[in-house]
């Protein structure tokens, strides 16, 4: 089985400071599942953090997202898919509120998703001191429960950013 892999894209749409293109989010879900999913995917980065001359030890927290074009529209990146509503942005609004957008590939055992040129990953926090392991299934409750606390502030600002949920058509 081939485990999910994470890229730096070169290819595809890029993004200037200024884009105003739409950066589209699915998974609207309960804040602890984004928290855990962005802190279970934060070592596939690891390469990539390097890569960027980031400190040693850094974590990073990503949400996936999806540059919105006149090929790539909600309902044609929601097929196949379990999605029912997304979250929607102009590029350069959370780009301005000081976060990253990194044009990323993912491929799993499936290979690469088709997807991929407008897929980007919006980077939540990035720190040598986030502490995810306090997140590990092998730490108490109340200690996992303080870590996604802890947590949250960044991810409310992030999703409060791409506004409220959208229900897809159908």
């Amino acid at each position: 089985m081939h485990e999910q892999e994470v890229h730096w894209r070169t290819d595809g749409h890029q993004l200037d400071p200024t884009d105003d293109i739409g950066m589209l989010r699915f998974e609207v879900a309960d804040l602890n599942v984004i928290i855990k999913a962005a802190a279970a995917a934060s070592p596939l980065y690891d390469d990539i953090v390097a890569a960027r001359g980031l400190p040693g030890g850094t974590s990073v927290l990503p949400l996936s997202c999806f540059a919105l074009t006149d090929e790539w529209t909600p309902e044609r990146l929601a097929e196949g898919t379990r999605f029912r509503m997304y979250r929607e942005a102009p590029a350069h609004v959370l780009l301005d509120a000081g976060f990253e957008l990194w044009p990323t590939a993912v491929s799993d055992e499936n290979g690469p998703d088709p997807r991929n040129e407008v897929h980007f990953d919006l980077i939540v926090a990035a720190s040598t001191d986030l502490r995810l392991e306090e997140l590990g299934i092998d730490q108490p409750k109340q200690t996992r429960a303080n870590a996604r606390e802890r947590l949250a502030p960044a991810f409310r600002r992030a999703l409060d950013l791409l506004g409220d949920p959208v229900d897809l058509p159908g």
